[in-house]
Formats: structure tokens, C-alpha cells, sequence
């Protein structure tokens, strides 16, 4: 207890304020109650205050993510633009040694050109994008187009390279969904593959389109790249992005280089906004929309039929001609625009400040009201929520640890727990003096049952050669998938003869295997074989990883060479190395 003497320094020297004060700690719970409505109050006067500032911060907000999406998307037309260009400086580089060309390819060549005058003749490219010609025939009447014979096999051999090019790019990021080579006397290049029955009809589309009549040299005499829209290539009722560039041989022009960006492409660029009650579009410098974040758009439609307020024509076409800003009307809403580097597209961001607002109320309500009613669980809650959370990161780290040393298909070990192992082994076998053995096994012609009954199959194969590996090797052994169909299996205190002896067993329980394929027109059953590569360290031998699985590797591409479904654990003749030269999964 204090004195009155105490009591009266504690309190403040105005009388009224002291009464207060008096009042105050005399009852707690009313100064709680008071205290907390005050700052309710309060709270809800910045609310207010939030609020009547809100709709500028929204769409300045939105102003400087379109400005962040917009050269994201302005750096992914960039890449491809970069990426027609390189083709093309590659392109005109094949022309200049094209005379040297044609003996790369000289039987398909030679093949194709004999068919030169069929509507529709195809050239072998072997695992790349097909090249397709039509006959001059069919080339009457195409402005742009004429052939040449005496020139037509150099162009073949040029077409040839550049499918590969376009096959071995494909997973690349990007935009792109079609990339093509339309040459001037009628060869063509494209993938996705097209069909051979399409050739005709689509070397037409080609040389009636805005974007191929455009590079001709009358139309582009300073061989520039050029944005258009057109026609999708896939869907009649669609638009698509096309960049185009002209080939050229010196002075003569030979191609067009073409690649169509389609709009479901741009409307994921487009769908990055995080304001989900803004529209988003994208449009040409005519109005006509090419995509847009929350809609399918219809060849032709323009920015002026899709937007929820009405615009004047001369208020839109300032977002046209102009590189960015806000346009307001009278309805409340605004439209904020960017232009898109040099490729003719401004991205238009449409804003209802009602609706911005109205989101705003919802959303502090919302928030207010779960927080009032959350506060007084909160606390009740807080330690069942931790000790669940703790549990749950305990057994979400046992499952990133399982992901990352296992192999997802097969759950046998991967590289990185295998090389582990092994030091951990070799380690072991060198104190104790004893050897270290591996194991090197492949899949006999794995793709040729991926070729016929699919790879869905194919992983049945691996699973199930996975299973075999688990069930005849010892505790200690670790077997483990190096990648596509080879394995291996490491054996501490295992001697090669032993190893070997292991290797035959596996070579005849694989053997033996019988797998059902699943997803498959062919439903005959699946068996396969293995070829195996036995090596070991000795005791006393120095060595590693690297140079047991070379040796090992080396083993198992002999047992390739010599007919298959075998286990080497010896070197091989040079002489019998030379007799075949087969390829894992061979």
C-alpha cells in the first residue's frame, strides 16, 4: 500500500487529471475497455482515412506492375526476336557455304531431288523437324516463289541443317510455339511438325500472309525483322504473334523466317498481374486485341467492344500513338497503358476505381471482423498450432531428405547417394585390406520398347528391374539408378569373381522377367535383357569413383559389342572393341 504522501507524487499535479486518474485505477476493466474502444476507434478513423486514399495507391500499384509485366514480356518478345536472328545469321551462313553442304547428306539429298517434280516430296532428316518441297507446278501463281533446279540441291542441304536447329531448340524458354523456314523455291521447314498433307495448304497461308509478303525484298528492301498479327496456324478462329525475317544469299533472297507466338502465350504473361479486378489486355497499335488476362479473345475483336465502360475513339487512340500513361473518363474507371519495346503491342490495364474501392471495403472488413473474432482464439490456439507445425516440418524434412537420395521412378538410390556410398565403402575396404566391387548394368535396345509399347511401359521395365535388383543383392549392397536405363550396384568386401557371380544371377532373374505393358495398343508381353560391366578395386590398388565406373563402363560396353544379355568382368580386346560400336539403351 502507498501513503498519501506516495500516492501523491505518483499522480499528476492538475486536479482534474488526477480525479481521473484516481477513477481510472480504481477500475482496471473500465480503463481496459476505454483504453481499447479509444484505439478501436481510432483504428477505424485511419481505416477511413486508408480508405479515402486507396484508390490512388491501388492504381499506382497497378501502374508500376504492368510496368514490371510489361518488360517481362517485352524481354520475351526480345529473346525471340534475338533468337529469329541468330537462326537467320545462321541461316545466311549456310547459304554462303551451301555448294559444300550437300555431301553431308548426299543419299537423302540425292533421294529427295528425284521426287522434286511429286505435288508434295519429303527429304529424310532423321530424328529432326521433316523437310517438305512441292513441285514447281504447284508453285504457279505464289508471288515470291519460283524454283530453280540447278540450285535446289544446295537449298535442300541448308533446310536440312536448319531442322536440326529448330528440333534441338525446342525446349529452350520462351514464347515461341512454331518456328518455320518457307524458302523461295518452295521448301519448307517447320516445328511443330506439320503433316505431309498439310504442305500444300500451309506453303498457301504462307504466301498469302501479311507477315511472308511483308519480307519479300519489294515489300522489305532493308531486310528487317517485322511484328504482325495473322491467322493462328492451329485454329482459324485465332490470333497469334508473328515475327518474320527475310533470308538472304548475298544480294539474292532465298527464305522467310517465321515464328508465330500464340495468344494463350501472352495471355499467361498477361495473367502475372496480381489485381485480380483490373482487366488486362493486349493490343496492336490499331485497337484489335491480340490477348487478354480474363477472356478469350476472337480474331478481330478491338479493345473498344470489350471494355466495360464506353471509351471515345479519340481518347483510345492516344494509347495508341503514345508510349505510356493513364487515361480517366467520366465513369469512374481508367485506362493505364505501356507500349512494348518495338514490337507494335501496347499492354492496356483497365481500372474502376468503384470497384477498386469497393474491394478495398471488403477487404479491411473482412480482415476487421476475422481479426476481432480470431483475437480470442488466438491465444487458445497457439500452442496446438505450433506443435502441429512442428510436426508437420518434421515430416515434411523426411520427405525432401527421401526425395532428395532417391531416385523418383525406381526409389533405388540416385548418383549423388551412390557416390556417398561408395566413399564410405572404399573407405572401409582400404582399412580392412579387402576389395571393392561395382556393377555396371544397361537395358538391351530400352528404346525400342519405349519405340513399341510407349513409355509408360517403359517405366514398368525400370521399376521392375528396380524390384529384382532390391531382391537379390545383400543388405550391404547398394544398387542405385545412374540415369535413363543404367544402374549399378556397389559391393563392399566383394571380390570381382564374386561380383561376377552376382552379375550372372541378376543377368538370368532379368532374363526371366516377364512385364505387362499399361497404356498400350500392343498388349504382347514385355521381356527384356541386360548387359553387364563387373570392375573392383583391390586391396592395396589406388582408385576412385570415376575410374571404377569407367572400368566398369568400359565392361559393359563390351558386353554391348559382343551380342548383348552378357556380364564382362575382364578387358576386352581392342580387336573385339572394334567389331561393334552399340549405344547405352541399345
Amino acid at each position: 500500500m502507498h501513503s498519501a504522501s506516495d500516492t501523491g507524487r505518483l499522480l499528476p499535479s492538475d486536479r482534474f487529471l488526477s480525479r481521473l486518474w484516481l477513477a481510472l485505477i480504481k477500475r482496471p476493466r473500465r480503463f481496459i475497455l476505454i483504453a481499447f474502444s479509444a484505439a478501436i476507434l481510432l483504428i477505424l478513423l485511419l481505416i477511413l482515412r486508408g480508405m479515402m486514399l486507396s484508390r490512388d495507391t491501388e492504381i499506382e500499384s497497378v501502374r508500376q506492375m504492368q510496368a514490371v509485366r510489361a518488360v517481362s514480356i517485352n524481354a520475351l518478345l526480345q529473346l525471340e526476336a534475338e533468337r529469329l536472328a541468330n537462326i537467320r545469321n545462321y541461316a545466311e551462313h549456310l547459304m554462303q557455304i551451301q555448294d559444300e553442304l550437300p555431301a553431308l547428306f548426299a543419299h537423302d539429298i540425292q533421294t529427295a531431288f528425284e521426287h522434286r517434280n511429286d505435288d508434295v516430296w519429303a527429304l529424310r532428316t532423321r530424328e529432326a523437324a521433316p523437310v517438305y518441297g512441292v513441285s514447281a507446278a504447284r508453285l504457279t501463281g505464289l508471288d515470291g516463289f519460283s524454283r530453280d533446279d540447278a540450285k535446289l540441291i544446295p537449298g535442300m542441304a541448308v533446310a536440312i541443317a536448319l531442322s536440326h536447329m529448330f528440333s534441338a531448340g525446342h525446349n529452350e524458354p520462351g514464347l515461341r510455339e512454331r518456328i518455320a523456314y518457307v524458302s523461295a523455291s518452295g521448301i519448307i521447314v517447320a516445328y511443330p511438325a506439320i503433316s505431309e498433307q498439310d504442305v500444300d495448304p500451309t506453303l498457301r497461308t504462307f504466301a498469302s500472309a501479311g507477315y511472308f509478303r511483308n519480307s519479300l525484298p519489294l515489300a522489305n528492301p532493308t531486310r528487317k525483322q517485322q511484328w504482325s498479327i495473322a491467322r493462328s496456324m492451329d485454329d482459324a478462329g485465332e490470333s497469334s504473334l508473328f515475327l518474320s525475317a527475310p533470308v538472304y544469299a548475298g544480294n539474292a533472297f532465298k527464305a522467310v523466317l517465321i515464328l508465330e507466338i500464340p495468344r494463350p502465350s501472352l495471355d499467361e504473361s498477361l495473367n502475372l498481374a496480381p489485381h485480380h479486378d483490373v482487366n488486362n489486355y493486349l493490343v496492336d497499335h490499331n485497337g484489335i486485341l491480340v490477348g487478354a488476362g480474363m477472356r478469350n479473345v476472337h480474331r478481330g475483336e478491338t479493345l473498344a467492344s470489350v471494355l466495360i465502360d464506353k471509351w471515345p475513339a479519340d481518347k483510345l487512340a492516344v494509347a495508341f500513338r503514345g508510349d505510356a500513361g493513364i487515361l480517366n473518363n467520366e465513369h469512374g474507371s481508367r485506362l493505364i497503358y505501356r507500349k512494348l519495346g518495338n514490337s507494335g503491342l501496347i499492354m492496356v490495364d483497365e481500372v474502376s476505381t468503384r470497384e477498386l474501392l469497393q474491394a478495398s471495403v471488403a477487404r479491411l472488413s473482412g480482415t476487421i471482423g476475422a481479426g476481432a473474432v480470431a483475437l480470442g482464439l488466438l491465444l487458445c490456439f497457439t500452442l496446438a498450432v505450433v506443435h502441429t507445425l512442428f510436426g508437420h516440418y518434421i515430416d515434411r524434412g523426411e520427405a525432401l531428405r527421401t526425395l532428395a537420395e532417391t531416385d523418383a521412378l525406381t526409389g533405388l538410390a540416385n548418383r549423388r547417394v551412390f557416390a556417398s556410398r561408395f566413399a564410405d565403402a572404399y573407405a572401409w575396404c582400404k582399412r580392412d585390406a579387402v576389395p571393392v566391387s561395382l556393377i555396371m548394368l544397361d537395358i538391351d535396345r530400352f528404346k525400342k520398347i519405349n519405340d513399341r509399347w510407349g513409355h509408360a511401359s517403359g517405366d514398368v521395365v525400370l521399376r521392375t528391374l528396380a524390384d529384382a535388383l532390391r531382391a537379390n543383392v545383400r543388405n550391404v549392397d547398394l544398387p542405385a539408378r545412374l540415369g535413363g536405363e543404367e544402374f549399378a550396384v556397389l559391393l563392399p568386401r566383394t571380390g570381382i569373381a564374386d561380383a561376377a557371380n552376382l552379375a550372372e544371377k541378376l543377368r538370368l532373374a532379368l532374363q526371366a522377367l516377364v512385364c505387362e505393358p499399361v497404356d498400350s495398343a500392343d498388349t504382347a508381353s514385355i521381356r527384356f535383357t541386360a548387359s553387364f560391366g563387373v570392375a573392383q578395386i583391390a586391396p592395396g590398388e589406388p582408385g576412385n569413383l570415376d575410374s571404377l565406373l569407367m572400368a566398369a563402363d568400359q565392361r559393359l560396353y563390351a558386353a554391348k559389342a559382343s551380342g548383348r544379355n552378357k556380364v564382362v568382368w575382364d578387358d576386352p580386346q581392342p580387336e573385339e572393341m572394334e567389331n561393334e560400336k552399340p549405344v547405352k539403351g541399345a
